[in-house]
């Protein structure tokens, strides 16, 4: 089964719009063939993220351990820190978030006893989204998680900076005067841009 692959990396020595930075991204796409997208973080600069399509999750987590890893990434070592990676199983993510100008992405760890009100929940949240032409949300479970540990990973997409409808923003008492993580033992939300598309395309 095909997977989509999420990594979240940080930058050092150098910032965002520097030209070496997505000289090296791209050189690393071409290697590896994973149709990769790049973005950086609105709240924080020094963040990006990069969605790519592997074959498999054992096809990434082999090459991961093979000698080309170090081969293919180890010349990024300098620029970029590994912050985390998840991976969803492709049937689960639209093909349209690869190409928007802005997305949030948002991972939720589920108590067990909330999986199934998850589901009813997101499900009604994706229909809501739906009427708003420049929103397109997509989600699904992680595919490389222990057993009995659920996390979910919701992407929306818009073609707008205006600020993003998140899932968690509307279904717990995370906001400004809010901490309330209800059923979820942890969520993060960060809003980010396209490295590859221009401040007129956005």
């Amino acid at each position: 089964m095909p997977v989509v692959e999420i990594t979240q990396l940080r930058l050092k020595g150098l910032t965002v719009d520097e030209p070496e930075l997505l000289k090296s991204l791209s050189l690393v796409r071409s290697k590896l063939q994973t149709n990769s997208r790049f973005f950086s973080c609105i709240e924080e600069p020094s963040l990006i993220f990069i969605f790519g399509v592997w074959p498999s999750l054992d096809a990434h987590l082999e090459f991961l351990a093979s000698p080309a890893r170090d081969e293919v990434l180890g010349p990024q070592e300098d620029m970029l820190d590994f912050q985390w990676t998840v991976h969803l199983e492709l049937d689960t993510i639209t093909s349209l978030l690869f190409d928007v100008p802005f997305i949030a992405i948002e991972r939720l760890k589920v108590d067990a006893g909330h999986v199934d009100a998850y589901d009813q929940a997101i499900e009604e949240h994706v229909r809501g989204l739906q009427t708003i032409e420049f929103f397109n949300v997509t989600h699904g479970w992680r595919c490389d998680m222990p057993t009995d540990s659920h996390e979910a990973v919701v992407v929306t997409s818009s073609t707008s900076t205006s600020p993003h409808s998140t899932f968690a923003g509307g279904h717990t008492g995370l906001g400004p005067d809010g901490d309330d993580k209800g059923p979820y033992q942890e969520i993060s939300i960060h809003h980010a841009r396209n490295l590859e598309r221009t401040k007129c395309d956005a």
